[in-house]
């Protein structure tokens, strides 16, 4: 098993111990101990609280939605409705 790797390379915090998600394997770009940030794609200020418009959140769509979302794209390119 890989050992985690457990610090932001965003801000350089580690976290206290590991927390069952994906960045306990790999490190996060950016984490809630983060300043806000300019977001690379879009240039509006983006933080793990209150993400910029490039981000389409799926936890709050249903399954059928999700599914139409990524077929009227044929892939993983989706451009977020301005």
């Amino acid at each position: 098993m890989n050992a985690p790797i457990l610090t932001c390379t965003g801000c350089g915090h580690t976290k206290d111990a590991p927390t069952g998600d994906p960045t306990d394997l790999f490190p996060s770009e950016h984490c809630g101990d983060c300043p806000p940030w300019t977001c690379a794609d879009c240039g509006q200020i983006c933080s793990a609280q209150a993400l910029c418009g490039c981000w389409i959140r799926l936890d709050t769509m249903a399954a059928a939605d999700i599914k139409a979302l990524f077929a009227a794209d044929g892939g993983f390119h989706i451009t977020p409705k301005a």
